[in-house]
């Protein structure tokens, strides 16, 4: 029984491993219909019907092998379609997922089950790769392993595999270290979303660097107190999505010395912790009462427990 995968669909799928004449005739009206086919060995794909204009891209990535096993010989991949339609072939490309019961290059397909593939790919790897390819949602998946019926094969007919994996636009998310920090701290910032973003755009609003493009910016800083909204749209052929963050930056009490002729002068101090120490200048220090060659608080500390007792006659 024919399969159809989403009936809004606007993507068919055609995998084999023999390769062979593949026809494809065009009998319903889809606007923007784009077909993608992957076989081991050389395949010669054409495209007729009475809505064969609509179809604006046809792709074709596989081994492109020459073991003639069909009636025909086919000595080279080719596409033949209508005028305007984009064409492409393309040489066991990188696979968009992988998959460890198939190939880790888009070099043919012949099953819908699951398991270990013979060094093809998994029906999962065939769809996903096309639909990052063209985008949009898939109508149906045919999928054999000989060589192409001399029929050929018409789109109302359907497919006989609709594979539970599909790839969708990424879920941007933002992963960061702290959400409260100090003036002049610093945080880290990496992208956590889902779905397979190939592309990463950062917005840090009050952060040095102040955006990126890459996947994971690392270490933001910040030296202005606020409240700042960071923003990642992550992206893939697919579409896009948008994930902020809020990062509360306060001045923050910094205790330590704030006397500048002190020898531990903190100049980031808000807050005197009374640790301040001043060096005696030669031998002769009389309120370096402790001994200790600094005058600082416990020579204060020393000083009030002397003061105000009565001296002896």
């Amino acid at each position: 029984m024919a399969q159809f995968c989403n009936t809004s669909g606007n993507v068919i799928i055609f995998a084999n491993y023999d390769g062979g004449a593949l026809n494809i005739t065009i009998d319903e009206d889809i606007p923007n219909l784009h077909i993608g086919v992957c076989t081991y060995e050389n395949c010669i794909i054409t495209i007729s019907g009475p809505y064969a204009s609509n179809v604006t891209e046809v792709q074709y990535a596989g081994f492109q092998g020459n073991g003639n096993n069909c009636a025909s010989v086919v000595s080279a991949t080719t596409i033949v379609a209508p005028a305007g339609v984009l064409t492409n072939v393309l040489s066991a490309p990188a696979s968009f997922i992988n998959d460890v019961d198939g190939n880790n290059s888009m070099i043919c397909a012949y099953s819908c089950g699951n398991g270990y593939q013979g060094g093809c790919n998994t029906a999962e790897q065939v769809v996903a790769y096309f639909l990052n390819q063209f985008g949009g949602n898939l109508y149906y998946y045919y999928t054999q392993y000989g060589c192409w019926a001399s029929g050929g094969y018409s789109v109302s007919n359907g497919g006989n595999c609709c594979p539970g994996v599909q790839p969708l636009p990424p879920v941007a998310a933002i992963n960061v270290s702290e959400n409260q920090i100090c003036v002049g701290d610093c945080i880290m910032v990496t992208d956590g979303s889902s779905g397979v973003p190939t592309s990463w755009n950062w917005s840090l609003t009050g952060g040095v660097p102040s955006s990126s493009t890459g996947q994971n910016p690392g270490e933001i800083c910040f030296n202005q107190p606020g409240s700042f909204t960071l923003s990642l749209t992550a992206s893939n052929i697919l579409g896009s999505s948008l994930a902020t963050a809020t990062i509360q930056v306060n001045a923050c009490d910094i205790p330590g010395c704030m006397y500048p002729n002190a020898i531990n002068y903190n100049p980031t101090a808000t807050v005197d912790d009374l640790s301040c120490q001043f060096p005696c200048i030669g031998s002769n220090c009389p309120a370096d009462l402790d001994a200790n060659g600094f005058v600082g608080v416990s020579d204060l500390l020393l000083f009030v427990a002397e003061y105000g007792t009565t001296c002896p006659n």
